[in-house]
């Protein structure tokens, strides 16, 4: 007759259990997540913003739609609306899920990578984590279901199947879209770098930002205020000195690259 199995058996089978879990929810959460700002990618844990903007968040943005108000039934038409796009379009959002710098560098003609480009880089880097320090002041406070935590969505990226009841929703909010005050940062900055591209970055930055429609992250009115503190946070970057000096760095660089 078999034995049954030990107490120590019968625990690590329930941690192993429990650790596969964890693995593919966090291999669905990392769409959630910030995208990798430079590739190839590297940790920015050392980044210095220029200044400590938190604050903005509280002085530029209104709180979200209360859930089932008019707003948020028009965020929630406009995304189940967007489920409907092609196979173009989603691959699209899905790499725009993943990348930040990369999706908007080709607009310049260059490939954007620190050993050619260190001022730039550098530049962006600090703008980005100076721009992700109200986005998730915010997030923190409002804690807002994402859309795929909300509703059943055929199409989520990273995800297969339709969407199901999140486990950790509060460890990933919707308001605002982290991907699209990332965006919106990047282009108004690569625009001052490059003023005869600003009008395709811009554009390219309001596709980056709808992606996360598309792919079942954000609502309209999540992404429309990620563009929000986007636009506080670079004018705020606009009035320091040091800032400036990074910008003329970067300008050079690319200049003599072009």
């Amino acid at each position: 007759m078999q034995n049954a199995p030990s107490p120590r058996s019968r625990r690590g089978a329930s941690a192993l259990f429990f650790l596969t879990a964890l693995l593919a929810l966090g291999a669905d959460a990392v769409r959630a997540a910030s995208p990798e700002w430079e590739m190839p990618a590297t940790s920015h844990k050392d980044v210095k913003p220029y200044v400590d903007v938190t604050a903005l968040q509280a002085v530029t943005l209104p709180a979200p739609p209360a859930e089932g108000s008019r707003d948020d039934r028009d965020d929630v038409a406009a995304v189940l609306a967007r489920q409907q796009v092609d196979a173009a379009r989603r691959a699209s959002a899905e790499a725009d899920g993943d990348q930040l710098y990369d999706r908007f560098a080709p607009l310049l003609g260059i490939e954007l990578r620190r050993e050619r480009f260190p001022a730039l880089i550098a530049l962006l880097n600090r703008s980005v984590r100076q721009a992700g320090q109200p986005a998730f002041a915010a997030k923190t406070l409002y804690k807002r279901l994402r859309p795929y935590q909300r509703l059943s969505l055929d199409h989520v990226c990273g995800r297969s199947g339709r969407s199901a009841p999140d486990p950790d929703a509060q460890q990933r909010t919707s308001y605002p879209s982290g991907h699209s005050t990332y965006g919106w940062t990047t282009a108004l900055v690569l625009a001052r770098v490059a003023p005869d591209r600003a009008p395709a970055l811009l554009a390219r930055a309001r596709d980056y930002a709808e992606s996360r429609l598309i792919c079942g992250m954000h609502f309209p009115s999540d992404v429309e205020a990620g563009r929000q503190l986007a636009t506080a946070v670079v004018s705020q970057l606009d009035l320091n000195p040091e800032f400036q000096q990074d910008l003329l760095r970067a300008r050079a660089e690319l200049a003599a690259a072009r």
